[in-house]
């Protein structure tokens, strides 16, 4: 029996800090700026920070939302290694987010959305298996966040926000 509790704790757990990087997402948008992405970083069972794409607004390409909640939770922490912190983050990272993660030592990162859906709605390139398959052997753990509603909730952030930020 303790088992499905267990599971139902991580999948309450996925939700509300995928929800969370999803609210974050929509915040990109909303505020011009940049792309539908967000992120949180965990430390404990606590949110250090949060934070969204911030390409358009700081003419940045490399504020994606998952870059500046590292910056963040640096500051705010007063410290570079983040390996007592996980990140949630509203879609599968990109290659040079991925990096940073590994920089900065955090050793567990959960996605609402797989790259291909962010890549169907006309952003970014699905992340090639290589990638997953270096960082794995490199100790961060990777994996899409538990739970049909919490997928759903980070896959529909592209659709309704397509075509209410511009691409340049």
């Amino acid at each position: 029996m303790e088992a499905p509790q267990a599971a139902a704790s991580q999948e309450e757990r996925d939700y509300k800090f995928i929800a969370k990087a999803v609210d974050e997402a929509y915040r990109a948008v909303e505020c011009d700026g940049g792309y539908p992405f967000g992120a949180v970083i965990v430390r404990g069972d606590e949110e250090v920070v949060s934070s969204h794409n911030l390409v358009r607004k700081d003419t940045d390409p490399s504020a994606h939302a998952e870059v500046a909640a590292i910056r963040q939770a640096s500051k705010k922490l007063g410290k570079i290694n983040l390996s007592d912190c996980e990140i949630y983050t509203s879609c599968e990272p990109c290659p040079m987010c991925l990096g940073l993660i590994r920089l900065s030592k955090i050793k567990k990162v959960v996605y609402g959305a797989k790259s291909e859906v962010a890549a169907a709605a006309g952003l970014n390139g699905t992340l090639p298996d290589v990638f997953i398959e270096y960082y794995q052997k490199s100790g961060i753990e990777m994996r899409q966040a538990e739970g049909d509603e919490t997928r759903r909730i980070a896959e529909e952030v592209f659709e309704k926000t397509k075509g209410k930020f511009r691409k340049k």
